[in-house]
Parts: C-alpha cells; sequence; structure tokens
C-alpha cells in the first residue's frame, strides 16, 4: 500500500511541475490579446496555442498541441484570426529564452 501511495505523490508531483513550467504562454503573450470579432479572436487563441506548440520544447507541445476547430473550417474570420495567431505567437516562442 505504501508502494502506491508514493506512486501516486509522484505522479501528482510531476502534474504539478508540468503545470507551472508548461501550462502558461510566456508572459509576452499575454499582452497582445486580438482585436475582433469572436470568431476571429477564437481562431487567434487557438492559432497561438499551436504556433506555441509547434515552436517550443516538449512541454509546450504537451501542453498546447494543435488546435483547429473543424466546424470553423468554412469561417474566414477563424482562419485569419488562425494564421495570424500561429504567425505570431511561433515567432515569439522562437526568440523567447529556454523555450526550445
Amino acid at each position: 500500500m505504501g508502494n502506491n501511495m508514493q506512486k501516486t505523490g509522484c505522479v501528482l508531483a510531476s502534474a504539478a511541475v508540468l503545470g507551472l513550467l508548461g501550462g502558461c504562454r510566456p508572459p509576452d503573450l499575454y499582452y497582445n490579446e486580438p482585436q475582433g470579432p469572436p470568431e476571429y479572436q477564437l481562431g487567434w487563441q487557438d492559432g497561438c496555442d499551436t504556433g506555441i506548440s509547434a515552436q517550443g520544447g516538449v512541454i509546450y507541445k504537451f501542453w498546447f498541441g494543435f488546435k483547429k476547430r473543424p466546424e470553423m473550417g468554412n469561417n474566414e474570420l477563424y482562419k485569419q484570426g488562425w494564421n495570424e495567431g500561429f504567425s505570431y505567437c511561433r515567432f515569439v516562442i522562437a526568440t523567447h529564452p529556454g523555450s526550445g
């Protein structure tokens, strides 16, 4: 029983560390919130998360992943926001120290 509790503690500690290290965007990405209609903002956020994942290290890939909503595939505002968010956040991560 003690061994299972120890394993559970290790898993919880690992999850907490991952959350602290990878759960947040770098601070410079919080200061550029997209302006525009809700569809554009949603696309920008999804594209930004995908850009972080594409450019960042293992923790960023695990935490952010690829996000593109199939139901928004025909929405031009969403697509424009996604492309702009992806490009912007990928560039910021590429120039962010310690992201790779």
